[in-house]
């Protein structure tokens, strides 16, 4: 279940950026925000609170 929340400042250049990249995507911007940090490395085993 997805309940947590990102906050992220970009300028309005790097925001159309995401949104071009989503709609050639034909999915939403957090979708390709979720894929971009699916392919980042495996977290260590640690827990948020750590």
């Amino acid at each position: 279940m997805r309940d947590k929340r990102l906050v992220v400042r970009v300028t309005e250049y790097e925001l159309l950026q995401l949104q071009q990249e989503a709609d050639n995507r034909g999915v939403s911007s957090s979708d390709v925000v979720r894929g971009w940090i699916a392919q980042l490395n495996k977290p260590k085993e640690k827990t948020m609170a750590d």
